[in-house]
């Protein structure tokens, strides 16, 4: 197949994709070609491994998801208690809020131990004075899953999304070769130009 024949090929397998049609692995491989249809294998099985860590939290995290949890109970706890306008309302406050700087502070101490769990939450976990979250459910950070994006989630893609990535990074090859054949064209031409001055 030449290579425009498999540009054009290309391009319409991805149009198929990206309409949400099918488009099975024999045709895409013979389209990719052996070497970037074996790259396209490679990145399947790093989305499938990247899920399996999705399921498989280290108890580090569950752990954290519990804390998380009972802060967020005391939060409500405390919000439910203003709304009413019962007594003690502050107190509840203070003790949400001590929930989450404990939270906090574990965190941090997980991230120090062992900075792989940083990407199991959905936003940046390395904190300084600058950009310390508030003592609310709303800025506390959450923990990933295959389905909430973020975090170690940020990589996950679809089948699809990867038959697409493979094959716009065919055509971007494709049309990298076209580009340094043209320079390459040019670049005879003007030499073959000189030697016609010369004689």
């Amino acid at each position: 197949m030449g290579e425009d024949a498999r540009a054009k090929k290309l391009r319409h397998l991805l149009a198929r994709l990206k309409s949400g049609k099918h488009v099975q692995n024999r045709e895409l491989g013979k389209a990719l070609g052996e070497s970037a249809y074996a790259d396209f294998e490679s990145a399947w099985r790093e989305q499938l491994e990247l899920r399996k860590q999705l399921k498989d939290k280290p108890d580090e995290i569950r752990d954290y998801e519990a804390k998380l949890k009972r802060a967020i109970f005391l939060e409500n706890k405390a919000a439910g208690a203003r709304a009413m306008g019962a007594k003690g309302t502050e107190k509840l406050a203070r003790a949400a809020e001590a929930a989450f700087d404990g939270l906090y502070e574990k965190l941090g101490e997980m991230i120090a131990t062992d900075s792989t769990l940083a990407g199991w939450f959905d936003r940046n976990v390395r904190w300084n004075t600058s950009n310390f979250p508030d003592l609310s459910s709303i800025d506390a950070p959450r923990v990933v899953t295959a389905s909430s994006g973020g975090g170690i989630a940020s990589g996950i893609r679809s089948k699809r999304d990867t038959k697409m990535a493979a094959i716009e990074f065919a055509l971007d090859g494709l049309n990298e070769d076209a580009d340094a054949n043209a320079r390459l064209n040019a670049d005879m031409q003007q030499r073959l130009a000189r030697v016609v001055k010369l004689k």
